[in-house]
């Protein structure tokens, strides 16, 4: 109950999302002097995640199908080519494990692993899915499979001698090999026999324990995997694949079973494509890693290529969906057992969705079911972009009414399941276009939502932010990945909403949208709301957590009324064929195609960035500016009185003397203006409009460009008004409000008026108006022809 709280609240709050490239180091291609290879540029490989480590496996570069296994270390940021990848001797290459510079300079801190088995051929459109057995008895299975080679059928059955031989040759030509693995494993199997009954005692609570991932203090034992190929109709080679996995936790009893299944892909040959199965035993981490080819038991699928393979936790089996066989599209269901590697056909309920390949699949929890999604793909003559869940209890097919805008058709995109959300991205459409827009189907509204791109904030304002956390350095900082790299919530793909692409190893995790709200309330508990308000905050409109400006009002006419989400950062281009791998609360997005174009690059979608620590609120001198105008003329506060003409005008002795070296000097400095605490002062020889004018100037910064100097307004010469509030400038030393008179009554000099204008300016220190006075005199001819 605690933990689908949790989740609400995050999906009701949480709208942001960014996403950003990392370089990657590259060698010589051969994982050269610090083990870093050449990044691959591919498309149809399939990426897994377990213990802080992407593991990638096969591809197609437009030449040739890849067979080597690449491991990509989260905490390192770079590419690792194991050694011994197809040679049993298990020769062993160090990786460090420490930050950036261990990787340089400390290599004693560098752990070795080495990949022990003949691995699958090379291959693409395959699928790689990382499953758990639930018991120790499927532990016990594995090892003696790996260990002695036998061929254990569903009922736990023992094998004859010779099918147990024929099973290890299999696996592991290599007799010294045998022998070599036989002694380590024999080595353990005291101590994981005696963990066996306490395993055994909490097997079923442990199963149970299927959580929604993504929250700190949720911890579950399964680990959900995602893979799903995408294909292209124009190119048998093109099979476009698309994964996602769901990060797995801590658990270290899952440590013992995991493992990555390969099924199926296109070998580059023969009419047909694979119809095998490999297995990546990655129970021993990196140390004892280990390819190997178990027997099965029952009716394989069959040939498939461009197929999706997602593993169901409550269940313990990898449902497979497949695409095509090579000579036709297929929709049949079949479930493999990962404990006893048995198969079977999967016998549905309702309407199955049509024949396709090329689709993308991912599975939610949802109210305490699995539920297991299919979205597009290709059917041999249209893309497509339905939607159809599978109920894995009851093995129920539907398709339920999901609102907002679809996705355009397509084939070859991602599908990433993250807390109650799944994030389709990318693939082609019609006549090969290929697409790079982020789709968001939310679980619980069973809608699209509306995504919006965010513009990068100008270099200006990027320069002034950089400015103000230089000089108020933020304590918030992002460790995401560190956190991430096999913490307790990393096992399910059900993550949460809202999201933010981040570059890879997070050194820019703070720089992403979210952060401060703006707070349009302002109640200070001062009764006089005209002053609180200011220009900036205005009915009807507010701030979004990113920043920018959304209506409050919703669009009547809408047909669907969907919640926004949104995004910002440098996003990847078009593509498909590219995989997207759930790593706690991250997205890691890997190569690809758009035509003949093989990509390498990296990106990372953050799906819960930080909040970004933002100043929306203006500073005391703006609202000073703001505000001051609402105490003109007012007599609440007012602590001076004006008498002009007979007529009072209300000020007040802070604002006057901040402005005004005359009324500082009148206030404080031993006039008798200053003895009083309400006085009222009379100003002779001044008229009040003039007097009016120059307070509002006082209050508001607005001068008085009103004044027409060629004609009479309301009874008074304009040329009048403007030399009296000359005067009153110069009087209480308002320098300012002096130029901008001035520059008013510069039009006026002519011919008869420039002397008399010119011993004005000289009696009140006009200096600019005088100047202005002498020039026309100098050429006056001139200027008057």
């Amino acid at each position: 109950q605690l933990i689908s709280s949790t989740t609400s609240t995050t999906n009701r709050t949480m709208k942001n999302m960014r996403w950003s490239e990392a370089p990657l180091p590259d060698s010589d291609g051969g994982g050269g002097g610090n083990g870093t290879p050449t990044t691959p540029q591919i498309k149809n490989h399939s990426v897994t995640y377990h213990r802080g480590y992407l593991y990638c496996f096969g591809g197609y570069d437009g030449r040739r199908n890849h067979q080597t296994l690449l491991i990509y270390s989260l905490r390192e940021g770079r590419w690792i080519t194991p050694a011994g990848t197809g040679n049993n001797n298990g020769v062993s290459v160090g990786v460090g494990v420490g930050g950036n510079n261990n990787r340089q300079h400390n290599n004693d801190t560098r752990e070795h692993f080495t990949v022990r088995g003949v691995p699958p051929p090379g291959r693409n459109g395959h699928t790689a899915t990382l499953a758990t057995c639930r018991s120790s008895r499927s532990r016990r299975r594995r090892r003696n499979l790996i260990a002695n080679g036998n061929n254990n059928n569903a009922d736990n059955a023992a094998a004859s001698d010779a099918d147990a031989d024929a099973a290890m040759a299999a696996m592991d030509p290599s007799s010294a090999a045998q022998e070599e693995v036989k002694q380590a494993i024999a080595e353990l199997a005291s101590a994981i026999d005696a963990m066996d009954a306490e395993l055994d005692t909490n097997e079923n609570n442990a199963v149970n324990d299927n959580t929604q991932g993504g929250d700190d203090d949720v911890t579950t034992i399964n680990h959900n995997h995602l893979n799903n190929p995408n294909e292209e109709e124009e190119d048998d080679d093109g099979n476009d694949n698309q994964m996602n996995e769901d990060d797995d936790d801590d658990d270290d009893d899952d440590d013992e079973d995991a493992q990555i299944i390969i099924i199926g892909g296109w070998l580059g040959s023969g009419p047909l494509a694979a119809s095998d199965m490999w297995v990546l035993d990655i129970s021993g981490g990196l140390e004892r890693l280990h390819w190997f080819q178990p027997p099965t038991v029952g009716t394989p699928p069959g040939p498939c290529n461009m197929h999706s393979a997602d593993f169901i936790p409550s269940r313990g089996k990898v449902y497979v969906f497949r695409g095509g066989n090579g000579r036709e599209y297929l929709n049949d269901l079949h479930a493999l057992d990962v404990e006893t590697y048995t198969w079977r056909a999967v016998q549905t309920h309702g309407v199955a969705p049509q024949q396709r390949a090329n689709h993308s699949s991912a599975l939610l929890d949802h109210n305490g079911k699995s539920e297991l999604f299919i979205f597009g793909g290709w059917n041999g003559s249209e893309r497509l972009n339905d939607i159809h869940v599978l109920d894995t209890a009851t093995s129920t097919w539907s398709t339920p009414r999901v609102l907002g805008v679809k996705p355009h058709p397509r084939a070859g995109m991602t599908l990433t399941a993250l807390r109650g959300r799944l994030y389709l991205f990318g693939g082609s459409g019609t006549s090969s276009k290929c697409f790079d827009d982020l789709q968001v189907l939310d679980r619980k509204e069973m809608a699209w939502l509306d995504v919006n791109e965010e513009e990068e904030e100008s270099s200006s304002n990027n320069n002034n932010k950089q400015q103000q956390q230089q000089q108020h350095p933020s304590p918030y900082y992002d460790n995401s990945l560190e956190m991430t790299t096999g913490g307790a919530n990393n096992s399910n793909n059900n993550r949460d909403p809202s999201s933010s692409w981040e570059m890879l190893g997070g050194q820019d995790g703070m720089m992403m949208g979210g952060g401060g709200g703006n707070n349009n309330d302002n109640d200070t508990g001062i009764k006089f709301a005209d002053w609180r308000s200011y220009s900036g905050t205005s009915g009807g409109v507010h701030h979004h957590p990113g920043g920018g400006c959304i209506s409050s009002v919703a669009n009547p006419n809408d047909e669907d009324m969907v919640p926004s989400v949104y995004v910002n950062g440098k996003p990847p281009g078009r593509r498909a064929g590219h995989t997207a791998t759930a790593v706690g609360r991250h997205i890691y997005v890997f190569g690809g195609s758009c035509g003949t174009d093989y990509l390498n690059d990296f990106f990372v979608l953050d799906t819960d960035p930080p909040p970004l620590m933002k100043i929306t609120e203006p500073p005391s001198p703006q609202l000073y500016a703001s505000r001051l105008r609402h105490f003109y003329n007012d007599e609440e506060f007012s602590d001076v009185t004006f008498l002009v003409e007979g007529r009072k005008v209300f000020g007040h002795k802070l604002v006057l003397s901040t402005v005004s070296d005359c009324f500082r000097a009148m206030f404080m400095t031993g006039f008798r203006e200053s003895g009083s605490e309400k006085t009222e002062i009379e100003i002779p020889n001044c008229s009040y409009s003039s007097f009016c004018t120059m307070m509002e100037y006082i209050y508001t910064g607005r001068g008085p460009h009103d004044i027409n100097v060629y004609s009479d307004e309301h009874g008074h010469n304009g040329m009048d008004r403007a030399i009296s509030l000359l005067e009153l400038a110069d009087q209480f030393f308002l320098y300012n409000l002096k130029q901008i008179i001035e520059g008013i009554l510069q039009p006026a000099v002519n011919g008869e008026t420039y002397t008399f204008l010119r011993q004005v300016a000289q009696k009140t220190n006009a200096n600019q108006l005088e100047s202005y006075c002498r020039y026309f005199e100098r050429n006056m001819n001139e200027l008057i022809e």
